[in-house]
């Protein structure tokens, strides 16, 4: 059971790495309306790295996320798939994976235990 949430929330960060031609952005604390932007860029830029992209993104690190945050994933992923790539995620757990299973999103992005695996579904063949 998670705690319930009181006081401030925590403060949302990411970290972009480049794993052979994997883009994988690690996400930190509260991804809501006040944070959504700099998510929302920074997969704008990552979709440019490499041709075709192909993201993950590790939500291990996520608190928190609302329907804000869940809106920039999802334009994330149609931009990706725009340009051809292919985008994972990882790391889900607690609200935000019963929020995507809740939607049905997770049938869009599927969650995976880690970025090894979420890689690892990037390699295989598109279905």
């Amino acid at each position: 059971m998670e705690p319930e949430r009181h006081g401030q929330p925590d403060i949302f960060s990411m970290l972009t790495v480049l794993d052979q031609d994997v883009v994988v952005i690690r996400l930190f604390g509260d991804l809501d309306l006040g944070s959504a932007a700099s998510l929302r860029t920074c997969l704008a830029e990552a979709v440019g790295l490499r041709t075709p992209p192909r993201i993950v993104v590790d939500a291990e690190g996520l608190k928190f996320c609302d329907s804000t945050g869940l809106s920039v994933l999802m334009g994330g992923l149609a931009a990706v798939r725009a340009a051809g790539g292919r985008l994972a995620l990882s790391g889900a757990h607690g609200r935000f994976a019963r929020m995507l299973r809740i939607t049905g999103l997770d049938t869009e992005l599927p969650i995976h235990d880690s970025v090894a695996a979420a890689t690892a579904h990037l390699d295989k063949p598109a279905d």
